[in-house]
């Protein structure tokens, strides 16, 4: 467990030196638990969780851009020092040129219960290809000077240049989740693309530089039934950085004849930190029987909104948590006199 100490005090401390930052996102981040942090694996009061996410954005400006992230990730009760595993499929496709890009990845965790606290670590490995539909993109060499515009019939002047790359990829995450009498705070950190993979068409040594991520939640009882969610991710990459920062305000229900177990709603921020804002991000959601549904809308209200009219981004997210078969509490019947 030494070891285990070690990985997850690095994965968190090193996020926390303010470098370089973005890959694919959601605004909702924490409805995507394997593609926020490798350490969600297995973290949840589930045998097993299914996970989904779509996201669309840049619509109005032509085709947009579209994200999907399906995960699956459950105790492995049979193995000992309470590992989990899991797997997680990404599609990200960049409209106008084509380019689209698919991951799967193989995740695996390991948890240490304490009385006050619950570490975690986590670790992804898997292998991502990107393929690049070259007939939809034309290049500075294809400008004609006799039509005043692009021929996409002329030389492109790239060579060497592939339509299809694939490489390894690695994950690590750590999660440090404190049971508090108002409800459960969670910190993380993760460095995705820790093996900085050559990502390029040509082979050149063009390497994906690691993504770094601190975030954090917490699930505040205010009240039985009411409770509010403060969370925020902050992720960094060579120049580019995105800090996503707000709250839910929420009610649980009972009793009643649709299941409904939780209303949500909220407010998120995106903005650069160092740099002009981005985006409004208003949300709203509901817990039913195992499942939790959300939807937000990016309302752009950077230099952007000239050319999208100030929308943004559409995002839907819905987990499905399977019923906890692990005991809770331990009783020793005795006899009584």
């Amino acid at each position: 467990m030494r070891l285990f100490k070690h990985i997850l005090f690095v994965a968190i401390a090193i996020t926390s030196l303010g470098s370089l930052a973005q890959d694919i996102h959601f605004t909702m981040f924490n409805l995507s638990p394997l593609s926020l942090n490798p350490a969600n694996t297995g973290l949840m009061n589930a045998d097993f969780r299914i996970a989904n996410s779509f996201r669309s954005q840049w619509r109005p400006i032509g085709d947009p851009v579209n994200t999907v992230a399906a995960s699956y990730d459950q105790q492995l009760y049979s193995l000992p020092n309470n590992l989990s595993g899991g797997l997680i499929f990404i599609n990200d496709q960049a409209g106008g040129i084509d380019l689209v890009e698919n991951k799967l990845m193989g995740s695996l965790g390991v948890k240490r219960f304490g009385r006050k606290a619950t570490l975690s670590g986590g670790i992804q490995i898997g292998v991502a290809s990107k393929v690049f539909r070259s007939e939809f993109a034309t290049y500075p060499q294809q400008y004609s000077r006799e039509l005043g515009t692009f021929d996409p019939d002329l030389p492109s002047g790239e060579e060497g240049m592939r339509l299809s790359t694939i490489y390894l990829d690695v994950n690590l995450g750590g999660i440090i989740q404190f049971k508090t009498r108002k409800g459960p705070l969670t910190i993380g950190g993760a460095i995705f693309h820790v093996n900085a993979p050559d990502e390029s068409f040509y082979k050149t040594g063009d390497r994906l530089l690691p993504r770094l991520v601190s975030h954090a939640e917490y699930d505040l009882s205010l009240t039985e039934k009411l409770f509010i969610r403060p969370a925020f991710i902050w992720m960094t990459l060579q120049k580019a950085q995105e800090l996503v920062v707000g709250s839910a305000v929420g009610v649980r229900t009972k009793g009643n004849s649709l299941n409904v177990t939780g209303l949500f709603a909220g407010m998120n921020v995106r903005t650069g930190v160092n740099r002009n804002g981005d985006a409004f991000a208003p949300y709203a959601g509901i817990d039913f029987k195992h499942f939790k549904v959300g939807v937000v809308y990016d309302i752009t209200y950077s230099d952007l909104q000239i050319a999208t009219d100030r929308r943004g981004a559409i995002e839907f997210a819905v987990i499905y948590t399977s019923p906890y078969s692990a005991a809770t509490k331990v009783t020793i019947p005795c006899e009584r006199y």
